[in-house]
């Protein structure tokens, strides 16, 4: 039995973070814990409960229509963002803090039930820093009103409290997965602009709940049809992001891309300006489905997204451009600097920590971090040498990615290196019916 539990512990994905983010994880459980034992040690009595059960059951409502909605979008999908933050903000402006501590915990108990399997030290992770978020926003909204009277003085502290929840929630977020997986872009720490709107609507919600919970705590499940009305505007800024969204890896899917891809060609022509096209492949990738598993295989593909989304600029164009393959746009870049910005990728991919950056599914006890690393292969065509339209750029590309893999792999390639092609005229279409070599050709992967 104690060696069972020995091995239960080892297999954690908890060890398998890097020495910062362990740190700053365990530093953000410690540092809840601490707050919360200290909180309900100062709590002098129990008053208040019927406002914790109103929030708690309120939010709990709200949260569960919430999904129904999310359903309709995605069926059997998870929950994308909710607006249960509201309900942790009310409650940390007008509860003791220990209380404010309970509706925030409970919130995320129903959570953990609700979402069924999750990797056990992040459902802690997420909790302590909702614990921590309440409490600044109770230290500051009690700072504000000290120093503030009137009605204007409890609004300017209510809209500080929520500010500062908000941004304890983002700031430690952003911190732990910009640690968790290295490479992350600051979207992907921090949220883009439809999680900053979904922030500041749950903020703004947060406030006004609050408000009328001061009258009477029943005022707190007038505020559910009013979320799920909000829940479904949201949406609409998610359907349009995944429209154009790879479900897998978070990257554009190659149709969005190709249109991207194409406004910046008509650019480049009208400037004079080269532009070049990377196609990448994942060298062995269908090793990595058959050893480990689809589940292994999709950890690994989404580690590798990011580490090439994270290491290329703002104004280039990255796509999943089918099965382990990746294709990224550079404008205004010629054939050295797209030579040194695909090596400088290619790099990237064999030198991170992939196990690390999988540790969802690290349960796999072949799945050795000293030992799992994946490489590429990478293909470059640029404008106007190789071609003069977006379809010449990939099939020069793509022979090129193939001669890379043909010289053993992990390896860049240049289109001007290969067999010349006839050139293409602007109607030909690059797809898997139109292929630049016959599949029995092309090298094994």
């Amino acid at each position: 039995m104690v060696a069972q539990s020995r091995r239960a512990i080892r297999s954690w994905a908890l060890w398998t973070l890097t020495v910062p983010a362990f740190f700053v994880v365990v530093l953000v459980d410690l540092a809840a814990i601490g707050y919360g034992v200290q909180a309900f040690t100062d709590r002098p009595d129990w008053r208040g409960l019927d406002v914790v059960f109103a929030l708690t059951v309120s939010a709990l409502i709200s949260v569960e229509g919430a999904r129904r909605v999310e359903n309709r979008r995605r069926r059997g999908g998870a929950l994308h963002k909710d607006l249960a933050p509201a309900w942790m903000i009310a409650a940390a402006v007008i509860l003791h803090p220990a209380l404010a501590i309970l509706v925030a915990v409970l919130l995320r108990i129903w959570w953990r039930i609700r979402a069924g399997k999750c990797i056990p030290y992040r459902w802690a992770f997420s909790t302590a820093v909702h614990v921590l978020a309440v409490g600044a926003a109770h230290a500051v909204f009690v700072s504000l009103r000290d120093v503030t009277s009137g009605g204007l003085g409890l609004v300017v502290s209510m809209v500080g409290a929520s500010a500062a929840y908000v941004a304890t929630d983002t700031l430690l977020c952003g911190l732990a997965i910009s640690l968790i997986i290295p490479g992350s872009s600051r979207r992907e720490a921090v949220g883009g602009l439809d999680d900053l709107g979904t922030d500041a609507t749950a903020a703004t919600l947060g406030c006004l709940l609050a408000a009328a919970c001061l009258i009477s705590p029943w005022f707190a499940f007038v505020a559910i049809p009013i979320t799920l009305t909000a829940q479904r505007a949201l949406l609409l800024g998610q359907l349009e992001s995944e429209a154009q969204t790879d479900p897998k890896t978070s990257l554009t899917r190659v149709d969005w891309w190709r249109r991207r891809t194409e406004e910046m060609l008509r650019t480049s022509r009208t400037q004079r300006e080269p532009m070049a096209v990377l196609l990448i492949d994942i060298d062995h990738f269908k090793q990595v489905n058959d050893r480990h598993g689809h589940l292994v295989g999709d950890e690994a593909l989404r580690a590798v997204a990011t580490i090439l989304r994270s290491a290329i600029r703002v104004k280039d164009v990255i796509g999943r451009f089918g099965g382990e393959e990746f294709v990224i746009a550079l404008p205004d870049t010629g054939i050295d600097e797209a030579t040194v910005t695909a090596d400088r990728l290619r790099n990237a991919v064999s030198a991170s920590p992939l196990a690390a950056m999988c540790a969802g599914v690290l349960d796999d006890p072949d799945l050795d971090p000293d030992t799992f690393h994946l490489t590429v292969s990478i293909g470059v065509a640029v404008y106007p040498n190789d071609g003069v339209t977006v379809d010449d750029l990939l099939l020069r590309a793509d022979r090129a990615m193939y001669a890379a893999k043909a010289a053993g792999r992990d390896r860049v390639r240049l289109a001007a290196d290969t067999i010349a092609l006839p050139r293409l005229t602007a109607s030909t279409q690059f797809s898997e019916q139109a292929e630049p070599l016959a599949q029995a050709q092309r090298p094994v992967r």
